[in-house]
């Protein structure tokens, strides 16, 4: 099977600058891959201990080498954050601080890139990891950040693909209406750079065989490049069930932040730890530009 994710560590190896990630409170999996990714050409390592322990750099608490890394990517000293062995609560209450954090304005949310051994390309799933159950407006973001990654990536007018269990709109079931409203957003001019549709299921949105037996018709069918999932649980499960069961590759990280910052479970292995590096100093090089601005419409 091809790596798709080949293309993208062969490009942040051509870069002439190495992107520099503070690794907070490194464990024994996230350290080997920030090395690995650091031998590659990938990245320069800087490691933030706490306790006991040594690094490039030592604090007393794992607060405080979480305030190092976040203050320090604030001060661009860093292009990039990896979560160790750190409470991903603690690591957030910096990121998302009022007077150091990395806000930018813009709601994070979790995107995951997806090499998925029976699609014909690369996908991204989002949000399997951050906001539980966004209403239309946090969805509207959370598209946004996730169209603007695909920009980065080189895909132009990226197709989303709004996730639901049918494809009509019905008030019992939430999420096919907010995603009928986030394709009238999109057809309307207020969510831009990319092709909505919604509410449509997981086998069409994956599957041009699939579409053509229940006769739905839509570019988007067979041919999605961003599965916007309806809330947390959802996109956890679909993940992981791609990942474990269905052979995929992975990479993640938090978008809508000032830079990457790269959160993966302390069981996820060694290899989407490094696609996660991978893909976030591809992002770190680049200014994303933002076609999936939206205007404010509530919930």
């Amino acid at each position: 099977m091809e790596n798709r994710f080949g293309r993208i560590i062969e490009e942040v190896k051509k870069a002439p600058v190495k992107r520099r990630c503070a690794l907070v409170c490194p464990d024994e999996h996230t350290e080997k891959a920030a090395l690995a990714a650091q031998e590659m050409g990938l990245i320069e390592a800087v490691f933030l201990t706490a306790g006991k322990g040594t690094g490039d750099f030592h604090f007393p608490s794992a607060m405080e080498a979480a305030r190092e890394a976040v203050t320090g990517a604030r001060e661009r000293r860093y292009d990039m954050i990896l979560k160790g062995n750190i409470d991903t609560a603690v690591l957030l209450k910096q990121v998302v601080n009022k007077d150091y954090g990395l806000l930018t304005g813009r709601l994070i949310s979790h995107v995951a890139l997806l090499d998925i051994p029976a699609y014909h390309k690369l996908a991204v799933l989002s949000d399997g990891g951050m906001v539980m159950y966004p209403g239309r407006e946090e969805l509207a973001g959370i598209l946004e950040n996730a169209v603007d990654v695909l920009h980065a990536l080189g895909v132009e007018e990226p197709k989303v693909a709004c996730l639901a269990a049918v494809e009509k709109g019905h008030e019992r079931m939430p999420e096919t209406v907010r995603a009928a409203a986030l394709k009238k957003m999109n057809q309307e001019g207020l969510i831009r750079g990319c092709q909505v549709e919604g509410p449509i299921s997981f086998d069409l949105a994956f599957s041009r065989e699939a579409a053509r037996v229940k006769g739905y018709d839509s570019p988007v069918a067979g041919d999605a490049d961003l599965f916007l999932v309806p809330d947390f649980v959802s996109g956890n499960l679909l993940a992981k069930s791609l990942v474990h069961a269905g052979g995929a590759r992975m990479a993640g990280f938090l978008s809508g932040t000032r830079v990457p910052v790269i959160v993966t479970s302390r069981s996820s292995s060694e290899e989407e730890k490094l696609y996660s590096i991978a893909c976030s100093a591809w992002l770190a090089g680049r200014t994303v530009q933002s076609g999936g601005r939206h205007e404010d419409l509530g919930d």
